[in-house]
Parts: C-alpha cells; structure tokens; sequence
C-alpha cells in the first residue's frame, strides 16, 4: 500500500500568506471532522447490518471489503490535514504572536 500522507502534507507553508494559512487550518480542520464523521458512520452501519436478516453474507462481504479499503488510507489521510491544520496555526502564531494568558498561580 502506498503511503499517502508525504503526498497530502504541505511543504511551503513559509511562502503562503498569513490569510492563505487561515485557509489551510480550516479547510484542514474541517475535512479531518468530516473524515472522522465518515469513520463514525461506517463503524455504525457495519454494526447494525450485523442485525439485520436481510442482510447477505455476500453483501457483507462486500461492504467488508469497501470498508477495509478506506480504512487503510482515512487514518494517514487524517494525520496529513492534522499535520496541516497544526502547522498552519504555528505559522500565523510565529507571524502575529503566540496568544497571551496571564496565569495567577500565588507566586507573583
């Protein structure tokens, strides 16, 4: 199986503009919930066909076999666009500073 993830992960971040990484975190962002909602759904179809009678072994198989394929490439697929959501918000912190949280811990 050919790794996808070196192929989806973006290596030219620095030359982007601080509106284009904005872009990439959520389009990034947005496509890794979508991937894991998809990830939901497939569990919970495979789940409830086991219970239907109307349900063929055939079928099964089949729908067995569609699942196991994706789920061979959704998870590297999931960590690139992670990748890419993460590194584009450390870009933008680098670009107009890291957020400020002043923490009162008694000592000061």
């Amino acid at each position: 199986m050919a790794d996808i993830y070196n192929h989806l992960i973006r290596r030219d971040m620095d030359s982007m503009s601080t509106d284009e990484l904005r872009d990439l975190r959520n389009a990034s962002s947005d496509t890794l919930d979508g991937l894991m909602a998809a990830l939901k759904v497939m569990g919970e179809c495979a789940f409830w066909a086991c219970d239907s009678e109307n349900y063929s072994d055939s079928q099964a198989k089949e729908d067995l076999h569609r699942i196991s394929e994706s789920l061979m490439y959704l998870p590297r697929i999931a960590e690139a666009l992670a990748f890419n959501a993460d590194e584009a918000q450390f870009k933008i912190y680098q670009r107009e500073g890291f957020p400020y949280t002043e923490v009162d811990n008694g000592k000061h």
